[in-house]
């Protein structure tokens, strides 16, 4: 039987030799891919691994750690009708009722693909095959400024081998891809259209522009507007064979508290949701430098501001789930009233999650956080701090209007929100389109 592994070798070898095309190549599926895989940054290893120069061999000892380890592989039959691809960090629960409310398939397969174990899932000739390609990207990492992409390849050939096997073993032809802003999304499809795999990704509500510049599958769930605004912009560098709506992935987790009934809020009540950049950076997630610790800073101070002159209005802080599990209470109260000046902060208990709470606040300040479109998905009044690094909200989109740069512009955007009820809010905004009922209704739980 052919090596899946080497297969799956050989084609990211042309990958890495193909970054050295000429230009007029360039926007071919090969291409793409590799400049995914070795130029895009990843999330699976710290910002500071591009500094550590055997980051490689650490991969290494972490790939053969997987291979030592029981099998947790999930069981897999000839009743599956696909595998959700996913990684440690998503919620497998909702992404597969997801899966199955919007695609009307039941039995689907979950795959954690960080957690995969390669226990006996190789003969000692690929294991060999594998070996030497490793110590080969091991010293290639030595002299690049992308460590950690060159390293990861080591353990993503192994992971993305065992999927083929599984999906040439089980004739499987259906991939959900949960993970597409992830670098090696791509080369993972090139490697299962060669078994005839339709592969749908999945990404989530926020702008595509920020980790799927360049998207390669059979068909791209889209679940907020601004994905709708951001295609003509992208799609030179996206090879995708058709286009579907869906709500937001945790849509039927909330849906019914906000469609199903008008909800009315006080109009003082105002929310800020974290994104935690300050605990990424504090524990080394993100680079020193990150634009994001700023924009949350600024817009911090600015609500503090903001409460000294009209005291009359109220503040919740909904801390990122990062945060919560970092700090005590006592710490996040703390860091909030440090960095507002305001004693007049209160924390969110953390006794349900964020989407189910939009109602508490009138109007929601944040900086860059999928909740943004999740919020305005249900009909909430949202504000935006502008990040201009990350060139968002693209130019001509309706978002600007809600994006503020300035205290001046935020007490005039809160002031506004405050005299204006909801629907004219979305409608003197231009806003509709990201509405719900602009998408297909999502099952809920109790469905």
């Amino acid at each position: 039987m052919k090596s899946q592994l080497k297969a799956v070798i050989d084609l990211h070898e042309r990958l890495y030799h193909g970054l050295k095309v000429q230009p007029n190549d360039r926007q071919t599926k090969e291409h793409l891919a590799s400049e995914n895989l070795f130029a895009f940054s990843t999330f699976r290893l710290p910002a500071a691994s591009d500094l550590r120069p055997l980051i490689g061999f650490s991969v290494m000892k972490a790939a053969i750690t997987r291979c030592l380890k029981s099998s947790v592989n999930p069981s897999l039959d000839e009743f599956s009708e696909g595998i959700i691809v996913s990684s440690s960090s998503c919620d497998h629960v909702n992404a597969q009722h997801y899966i199955r409310s919007m695609s009307g398939k039941k039995n689907l397969t979950y795959i954690i693909k960080d957690r995969i174990s390669f226990r006996g899932e190789f003969s000692w000739v690929e294991w060999i095959t594998w070996f030497f390609f490793a110590l080969k990207q091991s010293l290639r990492t030595l002299g690049s400024k992308h460590k950690s992409n060159m390293a990861l390849t080591i353990i993503e050939v192994l992971e993305i081998s065992v999927l083929l096997k599984w999906l040439e073993r089980y004739n499987l032809k259906s991939i959900y891809d949960f993970v597409p802003f992830e670098v090696d999304s791509n080369f993972m499809y090139l490697c299962t259209r060669e078994l005839g795999v339709h592969t749908t990704k999945i990404p989530s509500s926020g702008p595509l522009s920020t980790h799927n510049k360049i998207m390669l599958c059979d068909t791209l769930v889209l679940s907020g507007g601004y994905h709708f605004e951001e295609l003509k912009r992208l799609k030179q560098r996206y090879h995708v064979g058709n286009y579907i709506s869906w709500p937001p992935e945790r849509a039927h987790t909330y849906y019914d508290l906000y469609a199903k009934a008008a909800i009315t809020t006080n109009p003082t009540t105002l929310g800020f949701y974290s994104h935690g950049e300050w605990i990424r950076k504090k524990n080394g997630l993100v680079k020193e430098t990150s634009s994001l610790v700023q924009a949350e800073e600024d817009v911090l101070r600015f609500l503090g501001n903001f409460l000294l002159e009209h005291p009359n209005f109220l503040l919740t802080i909904y801390p990122h789930p990062k945060e919560r599990k970092s700090c005590s209470l006592e710490q996040l109260h703390a860091y909030y009233i440090e960095m507002t000046g305001s004693k007049h902060v209160t924390i969110a208990p953390a006794t349900k999650g964020t989407t189910l709470r939009f109602q508490e606040v009138d109007t929601a300040i944040t900086c860059y956080s999928t909740i943004i479109f999740e919020r305005l998905y249900c009909g909430f009044k949202t504000l935006i701090k502008r990040i201009d690094e990350h060139d968002f909200p693209m130019e001509g989109s309706p978002l600007n209007n809600v994006c503020f740069e300035t205290y001046d512009q935020l007490s005039a955007l809160i002031l506004n929100a405050s005299t204006t009820d909801t629907s004219r809010f979305f409608e003197q905004h231009g806003l509709n389109n990201y509405l719900h009922h602009h998408f297909p209704t999502p099952i809920s739980n109790h469905e």
